[in-house]
């Protein structure tokens, strides 16, 4: 099973991103990106992850857990259901911060 370190390496190296441009997109270090990648890290906070997933055209739970199969599935689930009206807030936020 892929790792959260190299799923997000992959996804930002799929968007053409450096770890600086991911950094700077997503308001931490290029640093924190690069433990995350490494695996000094294990995972983003909660904000950081939305952003990051954000970023990178995916969603929190893929980008967190690598895995696609069981969210169908999982969508009656009201921690699911709260953690994706949470990312449509932050995706909301972020999009309004970045027109001002």
């Amino acid at each position: 099973m892929e790792r959260f370190g190299r799923r997000l390496r992959r996804l930002r190296l799929a968007r053409g991103l450096s770890c600086s441009q991911l950094a700077y997109r997503v308001g931490v270090t290029e640093g924190a990106v690069r433990q995350m990648e490494s695996g000094q890290t294990k995972i983003a906070s909660f904000v950081i992850g939305l952003r990051l997933a954000k970023e990178l055209g995916t969603t929190a739970w893929y980008l967190a857990n690598g895995d696609t199969d069981d969210r169908d599935a999982d969508i009656a689930d009201p921690l699911v259901q709260r953690i994706a009206a949470l990312e449509r807030r932050v995706s909301f936020l972020i999009d309004d911060r970045d027109t001002q």
